[in-house]
């Protein structure tokens, strides 16, 4: 199904070109760009000829950075393999960061990571919540605050390695899902595809 060229409403750039200057994408995807064209045009474009992961980065550095997180988190949770556990902690951290954004729960995300080891999809959701905003540093050292590009990196990451985790049949599926999922967050949906949300204050928490 082609891809709806509606305005994102989380996207803050007008410009498909803003968002490629910050990300890393592949020869073949810049060369669809052309003055003016949007991002959700960009995004089509790239859906329709199978272009998924440069899609998936480029939608990761277009959302804001905790849409992205939640984005990350229901997208691995939806496709078996991916889940280091069940529950997964570290996708358990990262959505409770998404409903309560503090410096306790993102340091939570950091250690929810190193305990599932940083090289699973939900270690990188996490990862990306704990690289958001303010300092990397342990309480009384000097801040270190961590590049812009991290957290968007980190949530490209999860998605790429959810992906890879689960049946490489159904791998284009899973890629579109996720576009759509992320899409779908970007309206100020939940990402859920349909499935009945788990909780009822998840939308009122993204919109």
């Amino acid at each position: 199904m082609t891809l709806s060229l509606a305005p994102i409403r989380k996207i803050a750039h007008p410009q498909a070109a803003d968002i490629c200057a910050l990300v890393a994408l592949s020869h073949d995807a810049k060369a669809y760009l052309t003055p003016g064209l949007s991002p959700q045009g960009f995004l089509a474009l790239l859906d329709r000829d199978g272009h998924f992961a440069d899609a998936v980065r480029f939608l990761a550095f277009a959302l804001p950075v905790r849409e992205g997180v939640w984005w990350a988190s229901v997208t691995g949770l939806a496709i078996p393999g991916a889940c280091s556990a069940e529950p997964d902690p570290a996708y358990s951290a990262a959505q409770d960061w998404v409903y309560e954004s503090t410096d306790a729960r993102r340091f939570a995300c950091l250690a929810a990571a190193e305990a599932v080891q940083s090289a699973t999809p939900g270690a990188y959701a996490a990862l990306a919540a704990f690289w958001s905003g303010g300092s990397m540093a342990p309480e009384g050292l000097p801040e270190v605050q961590p590049d812009p590009v991290l957290a968007p990196t980190g949530i490209a990451a999860s998605i790429l390695l959810a992906v890879a985790a689960g049946d490489p049949a159904e791998a284009p599926r899973f890629f579109r899902d996720a576009i759509r999922r992320g899409i779908d967050i970007g309206q100020g949906g939940d990402g859920r595809l349909g499935a009945a949300p788990q909780s009822s204050s998840t939308s009122k928490v993204l919109r």
